[in-house]
C-alpha cells in the first residue's frame, strides 16, 4: 500500500463511510468544508 503497489499490499478503504448522513453534491461539499474551516480559524477555541 505505502509503496504504491495494490496488487500485492492492500487498500484500506470505507472505515469512514460509517459516518456518512447525506449524498451531497461536491460542490456543495467544499461550501460546507469552507464554512466549518472558516468558523474554526474565527473561533478555534470553540471548534475544540
Amino acid at each position: 500500500m505505502f509503496e504504491g503497489n495494490l496488487a500485492e499490499g492492500e487498500l484500506e478503504i470505507g472505515q469512514v463511510s460509517a459516518l456518512l448522513d447525506d449524498i451531497l453534491p461536491a460542490g456543495q461539499i467544499v461550501k460546507n468544508v469552507w464554512k466549518e474551516f472558516t468558523e474554526g480559524l474565527a473561533n478555534p477555541v470553540k471548534m475544540l
